[in-house]
């Protein structure tokens, strides 16, 4: 469709004033009531792509809204359209009515709706997930994110979840449409960084096997709740014995220039006095341009991403030092296992909740990865603490790692102390990474994981000397979305083993001698990993 219409627009450029005139009243006539048409180029691309998932944007001003408003009056019964914050919405709300060009059937009381001939739009605010958990079992065949950066992954994702048409429409002899759509420009935090990694192929140029703008890929999500490339929409069958219907995935960026009810208003000008990085983020629409570490971060991006460089030159023949072990603590969380050859960290195990619902069952999984004088560094607070006492009962050797504990070590220039035994591990990790100290520690390439070392954030506390404070896991849970299990695993894997020879020596002590073992469960290594 798009290319004929470009060809077809191409061709009308060409013909005299008076003729492009004539052809415009005739379309008129043809486009009779309909509200809204999108402009020629990329936005006419985004209303007809037949992806599942779109992401839209890019430059500011490239009617991202607008796209979103005119899919909902145009091409969908029932729609969703949301922004993270409440008092955001108004202006999304009348934006819709002004391209609807009336205001008959809005309810703008909480939570507000507009109805517009046979359809139904609704307006959402889902700055966390129990917000969005509101719209749990309302079915919409359009679930509309602007300013999609703005969102944690687990709202998204889960609202996702009830993108379907509603059960009256699955009779009809045509069925409805159902999507999900992305507006938004580039992220400038670290909180956005989910997009980049769901939309890596179009959006990472350093990407194994890039995507065209607009082009289809196609993707599950895996039984461990990893995103999975797979290779066309026929069903995926994997390793759980379960069928995966793969949803297609594409990007298609927004400019100015395409939006001509903008490109001559001084906006352009606008977005020129930017300062950088927000310039290329916002006006070039670059999504890897503008994301900045916060000033209090403690791992810096840079850090990571120079990590991940030197993991590509393997593990050469360095020993299992450590197993760093974060339990899942219910719900949607994962155990994560990290395993530590020296400086190198291998691929992460990640094991859905559901599989390890007790100590004895995570005991056994890291029983088969064990090796050679290796150990398990495992959280030993809540949840973890039964899995602390399984390790235990099988003899297998351990090092409790309790963060709420008081830490007793300094940093490294000699300066400040730890406000507990947590934000003590997070440091050593920080040190590790410094490239200034050629530690050469080597992390796999791992969106989520890249996203768990970055959250944290630090502050300083009074005292004599003065103590680092790491803020604490429920902190960054609310932040993201999510537990941060991943990169808390790689903390626990990198201050156990090898790099504490005392806590090592004295957890070998708690060993017990012809205990009954735990009940195996299989590691299977084509799963894990």
């Amino acid at each position: 469709m798009k290319q004929t219409l470009d060809a077809y627009l191409e061709r009308l450029a060409a013909l005299p004033d008076d003729e492009v005139d004539r052809l415009y009243e005739e379309a008129k006539s043809v486009i009779g009531d309909t509200c809204w048409i999108p402009n020629p180029g990329p936005q006419t691309a985004a209303y007809y792509s037949e992806a599942d998932i779109l992401l839209y944007g890019g430059q500011g001003g490239g009617g991202k809204t607008d796209l979103i408003a005119g899919l909902a009056l145009t091409e969908h019964e029932r729609s969703l359209l949301l922004r993270p914050q409440y008092t955001d919405l108004g202006a999304l709300i009348e934006r819709v009515v002004a391209v609807a060009g009336t205001r008959k059937g809005l309810n703008s009381a909480p939570p507000a709706q507009f109805k517009f001939d046979d359809r139904v739009i609704d307006f959402g605010a889902a700055s966390t997930l129990d917000r969005a958990e509101t719209w749990q079992g309302n079915p919409h065949d359009l679930i509309a994110f602007d300013e999609a950066c703005q969102f944690h992954e687990a709202v998204v994702r889960f609202l996702m979840g009830w993108n379907r048409a509603a059960d009256t429409q699955l009779g009809s002899n045509t069925r409805q449409r159902v999507r999900t759509v992305m507006a938004s420009n580039p992220p400038i935090s670290a909180a956005g960084d989910w997009v980049v990694g769901m939309f890596r192929p179009w959006l990472d140029v350093t990407h194994s096997r890039p995507a065209e703008h607009g082009e289809l890929r196609w993707f599950i999500i895996d039984p461990d709740g990893n995103d999975l490339e797979v290779d066309g929409p026929d069903d995926i069958r994997t390793y759980d014995h379960k069928d995966y219907v793969p949803r297609s995935r594409t990007f298609i960026p927004a400019a100015l220039a395409d939006n001509p009810f903008l490109i001559n208003t001084g906006y352009q000008a606008t977005l020129d006095a930017m300062p950088e990085p927000l310039r290329s983020a916002v006006r070039d629409g670059n999504f890897m341009a503008a994301r900045e570490d916060d000033d209090w971060q403690v791992i810096p991006t840079s850090w990571v991403l120079e990590a991940n460089e030197r993991w590509r030159h393997g593990k050469g023949d360095r020993a299992l030092s450590c197993i760093g072990l974060d339990v899942a603590r219910g719900g949607r969380d994962n155990t994560v296992f990290s395993k530590r050859y020296g400086p190198w960290f291998d691929e992460l195990v990640v094991v859905a909740g559901a599989d390890t619902p007790d100590g004895p069952s995570v005991a056994a999984l890291a029983a088969g990865m064990l090796r050679q004088d290796a150990i398990v560094a495992v959280d030993s607070i809540g949840i973890g603490a039964d899995a602390e006492t399984a390790l235990k009962n099988a003899g297998l050797p351990f090092e409790a790692m309790n963060g709420s504990e008081k830490a007793t070590g300094h940093t490294r220039d000699g300066n400040f102390a730890f406000y507990n035994h947590r934000s003590e591990m997070w440091w050593r990790l920080r040190e590790a990474l410094d490239p200034s100290y050629g530690l050469d520690v080597a992390l796999p390439t791992d969106p989520k994981l890249q996203a768990d070392l970055t959250a944290p954030t630090y502050s300083v506390r009074p005292g004599q000397p003065p103590k680092i404070y790491v803020e604490s896991k429920q902190d960054i849970m609310k932040r993201l979305g999510r537990s941060p299990d991943r990169g808390d695993a790689v903390v626990y894997a990198w201050n156990g083993g090898d790099l504490n020879a005392g806590p090592r020596a004295r957890m070998m002590q708690n060993r017990r001698i012809g205990s009954t073992p735990a009940p195996v469960m299989e590691y299977d290594e084509l799963r894990y990993g």
